[in-house]
C-alpha cells in the first residue's frame, strides 16, 4: 500500500504541477500577447509620447520588467527608463525566422519567466517604418514565478498530508480488523492449546465464523476430539496392560516357586534312576528304556531353568572381553547336532569387533538360543553363516546369524519374542524372549529379516560401550 500509494501520489503531483506550470506559461504568453497589442495599437495612434509611459505602468506584482529590443539587442523602450540604449545579449539567430519564446531564469534569488515575442513590421506599421525590416523590434515581458512555485509548494504540502492521511487511515483500519478479526482469534486458540498442554482435553475452542479461522477452529476441535478419544482408549490400555503385568508377575513369581519344587525332585529322581541303570546287564533292553527316561528328565530339567531365568533374570556381569571366543564356543555347543543335520556352520569376520563390554556366559546363551532356533529351521540340512560388523559412526557391534531355513511367517514375526510362543512341537518358547531381555540389559536389541522359503536373520546389535542401561 505504501508503494502503490505513493506512486500514484507522485503520478497526481507530477501532472498538477506541470498542468499549474502550463497554465502559467499560457498566462504569461496571453499577457504579452495583449502588452504587444496594446503599443501596436499605441503606435498606430500616432501617440509615440504614450509609449515609455505605458510600459512603466505595466509592472505589477507579476510582471517584473518590460523591453523593447532592436533585433541587435539595443534597448528601444523599457519599464525602467534607466535601461534604455543599453545592450543586451538576446542570444537570436539572425539566419533563422524570428519565433516567440519562453523560458525560465533566476534574476537576484527570484525565479521568473522570460517571454521574448517579435513585433512584425505589418503594412500599418510600414507607414511610418521602412518596409524593408521584417521585424521592427522584439517584446521582452519578464513576469514573476512566485506564484506558480507557491501553487506547487501548497500542491505538494496537500499531497504529502493526504498521503500520510491515507496511510495513517488504512494503517488503523488494518490493524482494527486484524486485531478483531485476526489477533483475538489467534489468541484463544492459542490458549486452548496451552490448555491442552497442560493435560485439559475436554477444553473447545467455539467460533461462528466461516472463514479461514473458522476451519482452524474446526480442525482442532476436531483434533481434540481425536485426542481425547485417544487418551481414553489409552487408559484403558494402559489399565489392561498394568493388570496383564500384575498377573504375569504373579505367574512369574508362580512360575519360579513352582519350578524350585520341580528342579529338586528331578535332580533327585535323575540320580536314582542313574543308580537302577547300573543294576542292569549292559545288553539288557530296559537300558534303553533308561536312557529315555533321563532324556525327558534333561529336557524337563531344561524347561525349569528357562522358566527360572525368565522369571528371575539375573544381572549381568560386564566385563570387557572379545566377542569372537564367545560366537566360537556356541559354535562348538551346537556343531554335533548341526553335522548330525548335515549342517555346515561358517564364521565370517567382515570386521574385527575386538572387545566390548558383555556378560560372556549371557551373551554366549543368547547366541547359543538363536543359533539352536536356526538347526531347527533347516531339518533337511543347510547353512548356518554367523557373520560379525563394526559400526563405528554408531558405536555398535553387529553379530549377524543366517540360516537357509523355512523362514518365519509374516503373521508370526511379531510374536517370535514373546513368552511361551513356539512353533516346534518340544520346546518352551521362552529362548527367544531370554535372549531378548538379555540382549535389551546390554543397551542393545535385536532384529529379524525373514523370507517364507529362503532363510531368515537375526541380528544382534551391542553397543560397544554400555551406559546406562
Amino acid at each position: 500500500m505504501l508503494v502503490i500509494i505513493g506512486a500514484f501520489s507522485y503520478q497526481f503531483l507530477y501532472l498538477q504541477e506541470k498542468h499549474i506550470a502550463e497554465e502559467d506559461k499560457a498566462k504569461a504568453t496571453l499577457v504579452t500577447e495583449i502588452i504587444k497589442n496594446g503599443l501596436i495599437t499605441i503606435m498606430l495612434k500616432g501617440k509615440a509620447e504614450d509609449f515609455h509611459l505605458f510600459l512603466e505602468h505595466l509592472i505589477a506584482q507579476d510582471i517584473h520588467s518590460v523591453r523593447i529590443f532592436r533585433p541587435d539587442g539595443t534597448v528601444i523602450s523599457s519599464s525602467n527608463p534607466s535601461e534604455i540604449g543599453t545592450k543586451f545579449n538576446i542570444s537570436w539567430d539572425a539566419e533563422k525566422p524570428l519565433t516567440p519564446e519562453l523560458f525560465s531564469r533566476e534574476i537576484n534569488g527570484r525565479h521568473i519567466y522570460c517571454i521574448r515575442m517579435p513585433i512584425y513590421n505589418e503594412k500599418p506599421c510600414q507607414r511610418c517604418h521602412n518596409s524593408s525590416k521584417e521585424v521592427m523590434s522584439i517584446l521582452s515581458v519578464e513576469m514573476s514565478m512566485e506564484g506558480t512555485l507557491k501553487k506547487i509548494r501548497n500542491l505538494r504540502e496537500k499531497t504529502v498530508f493526504l498521503y500520510l492521511l491515507t496511510l495513517f487511515t488504512l494503517t488503523v483500519s488494518v490493524g482494527v480488523l486484524t486485531t478483531f478479526l485476526i489477533n483475538r482469534p489467534l489468541k484463544r486458540i492459542i490458549s486452548t492449546i496451552k490448555k491442552v498442554e497442560d493435560g485439559d482435553l475436554n477444553v473447545r475452542f467455539d467460533t461462528s465464523r466461516k472463514d479461514e479461522i473458522g476451519s482452524l477452529a474446526k480442525s482442532l476441535n476436531s483434533m481434540l476430539n481425536e485426542l481425547n478419544k485417544a487418551r481414553h482408549e489409552l487408559e484403558s490400555c494402559q489399565i489392561e496392560a498394568m493388570q496383564k503385568v500384575e498377573k504375569m508377575a504373579t505367574i512369574g513369581e508362580l512360575a519360579s516357586a513352582i519350578a524350585h519344587e520341580i528342579k529338586n525332585p528331578l535332580a533327585g529322581i535323575s540320580g536314582a534312576i542313574q543308580v537302577f541303570a547300573e543294576d542292569f546287564p549292559p545288553d539288557d533292553p530296559r537300558r534303553d528304556i533308561i536312557q529315555e527316561v533321563l532324556s525327558e528328565i534333561e529336557r524337563l530339567d531344561k524347561a525349569v531353568r528357562d522358566l527360572l531365568s525368565f522369571a528371575k533374570p539375573p544381572e549381568p556381569h560386564f566385563m570387557r572381553t572379545p566377542i569372537m571366543p564367545i560366537i566360537e564356543r556356541a559354535k562348538r555347543l551346537i556343531l554335533p547336532k548341526a553335522k548330525k543335520q548335515g549342517i555346515d556352520v561358517n564364521i565370517i569376520t567382515a570386521d574385527d569387533i575386538g572387545e566390548i563390554n558383555v556378560d560372556p556366559e549371557q551373551m554366549q546363551q543368547v547366541f547359543l538360543n538363536i543359533m539352536l532356533n536356526a538347526l531347527h529351521s533347516m531339518p533337511g540340512g543347510g547353512t548356518l553363516t554367523i557373520t560379525t560388523y563394526l559400526r563405528k559412526d554408531k558405536g555398535e557391534a553387529e553379530i549377524a546369524i543366517t540360516d537357509t531355513g523355512q523362514g518365519i511367517a509374516y503373521e508370526n514375526l511379531k510374536n517370535i519374542f514373546k513368552p511361551f510362543f513356539t512353533t516346534k512341537h518340544t520346546g518352551t518358547g521362552l529362548g527367544l524372549a531370554i535372549s531378548k531381555n538379555i540382549v535389551e540389559k546390554h543397551g542393545g536389541r535385536i532384529e529379524v529379516e525373514s523370507q517364507i522359503g529362503t532363510g531368515s536373520t537375526f541380528r544382534v546389535i551391542l553397543p560397544l560401550e554400555v551406559k546406562n542401561v
